[in-house]
């Protein structure tokens, strides 16, 4: 087995700046199943370096993003490339494709990210109940900028159309979406929220969905989406 060997990666560089709680988490999607358990097919768990690091896993972001990179890739062609995997834009694209989402190829990452996030977030809307989608709009009404917004008459497609707008202003609202899939993400699979209090319907609602199905996505489409929410947080969150 190799060790973990990351690539420089432009579109993961970015994780030396996330804190030790946000790599724990990326990390954790990383390494668990849907059933809870440790993923047989992965090295983070047993990388010795990682290991060594759990109070502080700053120290160790390569090792994380290499584990995503080595997942992104085809077992067989990361033992010829020497045990690494593929750059992060390689991973987007076929989540993309996986997820049937317009990728232009050389765009900002914010930009693909976005059409990822809003596509889980429809997705997530037509399989809640009327019930679900008003719960939804209703703890998420600050996120919506149009004073006529009426969470409780709000179809699918309203809701969708005011998160895409939200999420297109850029800055704390452009995060605060990103947050509502990532917590789904981490519900899905961690079985525990962030600290965001108003994903749960989505949460419930993407627990089914298909962009999750299919062992090639288990791993890569999950941890798109959070690595999506980790790079709004690092570009719009000033740090304390």
């Amino acid at each position: 087995m190799f060790s973990l060997r990351y690539r420089d990666d432009p579109g993961l560089a970015f994780l030396q700046c996330c804190s030790h709680a946000d790599l724990k988490d990326l990390a954790e999607i990383l390494m668990t199943t849907k059933k809870g358990g440790k993923r047989r097919s992965g090295q983070l768990s047993a990388d010795s370096r990682f290991l060594g690091s759990s109070e502080d896993l700053t120290k160790v972001w390569k090792n994380i993003a290499a584990e995503l990179q080595r997942f992104g890739g085809d077992t067989i062609m990361n033992f010829f490339r020497g045990g690494r995997g593929v750059p992060y834009r390689k991973i987007l694209k076929d989540v993309c494709d996986h997820l049937k989402v317009e990728n232009c190829g050389g765009e900002d990452f914010t930009i693909v990210e976005n059409r990822v996030l809003i596509k889980v977030l429809k997705e997530a809307l037509e399989k809640m109940s009327e019930e679900e989608r008003v719960k939804f709009a209703k703890s998420a009404s600050g996120l919506f900028t149009d004073g006529k917004f009426d969470p409780a008459r709000a179809t699918p497609a309203e809701i969708l159309f005011a998160l895409e707008a939200s999420s297109a202003m850029g800055g704390t609202a452009a995060v605060n979406v990103a947050e509502i899939a990532a917590y789904a993400v981490s519900m899905f699979l961690l079985k525990r929220g962030l600290f965001l209090s108003m994903g749960g319907p989505v949460s419930i609602a993407v627990f089914s969905a298909p962009m999750f199905s299919g062992p090639a996505y288990r791993v890569t489409t999950p941890a798109v989406i959070y690595v999506s929410y980790l790079r709004q947080k690092h570009l719009n969150v000033d740090p304390l």
